[in-house]
């Protein structure tokens, strides 16, 4: 019979976790449909619709978002025309918003 041969573990540290994200808040989407200065057709009556960095720096766009400007920059809706609603909210992440 063999001998019995020891178990060799090999050390792995666990991965950081990936921090929590808070949801969307229902004042950022309000905000970002109030006061949206780029909107771009995507055709079949869908309009993406977002904030500009340039419009960010309005008094009243500051005073509706707070402390979440940075957050709203990233948040594109697409909008229904025929409906009149929202079909998608996106929030992309900090570090891949486009300029």
């Amino acid at each position: 019979m063999a001998p019995y041969k020891r178990f060799a573990s090999t050390y792995r540290p666990a991965k950081a976790a990936a921090p929590v994200r808070s949801p969307l808040t229902g004042a950022i989407i309000d905000a970002v449909l109030r006061h949206a200065d780029l909107h771009e057709d995507l055709g079949c009556g869908r309009t993406l619709i977002r904030i500009s960095p340039k419009r960010l720096g309005d008094i009243q766009v500051r005073s509706a978002l707070g402390n979440q400007l940075d957050r709203a920059l990233g948040v594109s809706i697409i909008w229904n025309e025929r409906e009149g609603e929202i079909l998608r909210v996106l929030d992309s992440p900090a570090g891949l918003r486009a300029a």
